[in-house]
């Protein structure tokens, strides 16, 4: 069982049912979880550094505070995190996960890997995503609002709608037809 205020290092924690428990001010590093339950528990000022999430469900999680440093969420399930809570988010991917409605405001995402995601209700407000990998995600309901993406890769990417005139969108790679969708702003009929 994992304790609140705690160091962890070069383990594996497998299939651990830790809903609503406290993970507070704990330190994880070079840690793997593999399917874990973390449905509403605290991890409000923890850290995980070199950390690798597989198949593990982080529904409602407090992350007052928290520190992410080159950590990867691959086939987990994210619901209502508010990401703009945490300290620091520096070197995070999320790939092949779903993510919904969470809130990414004013988070510098440089480079993060959504590959394959589902991203659904989501919050990108104020949002650096320039060079993030948005390839073959599914960004339905989706918000980007005044973001940076720049670079940003959004081939076979779908369901996706960005204001042209409220985000930076210079070489960022798109796919026909989903392209298409860009043009949505402009009020204009193409037939």
């Amino acid at each position: 069982m994992l304790n609140p205020d705690f160091s962890y290092e070069d383990k594996i924690f497998k299939s651990l049912d830790l809903k609503g428990k406290s993970l507070k001010k704990s330190v994880f590093d070079d840690v793997a979880f593999e399917s874990c339950h973390f449905v509403e528990s605290d991890w409000s000022q923890a850290q995980f550094n070199g950390c690798r999430f597989k198949n593990c469900n982080l529904s409602l999680v407090n992350l007052k505070g928290c520190r992410f440093q080159q950590v990867v969420f691959e086939e987990c399930k994210i619901v209502g995190l508010d990401l703009y809570r945490c300290e620091k988010v520096l070197h995070v991917s999320f790939n092949k996960s779903i993510l919904l409605t969470c809130n990414f405001t004013d988070l510098k995402l440089k480079g993060t890997s959504f590959v394959g995601s589902k991203i659904r209700e989501v919050y990108f407000t104020n949002t650096d995503l320039s060079e993030a990998n948005f390839t073959d995600t599914d960004l339905m309901g989706t918000t980007f609002h005044q973001c940076n993406l720049t670079k940003a890769d959004f081939r076979n990417a779908k369901n996706y709608c960005i204001d042209l005139q409220t985000n930076n969108v210079k070489k960022a790679l798109f796919s026909f037809p989903e392209a298409m969708s860009l043009l949505q702003c402009f009020d204009i009929v193409v037939s």
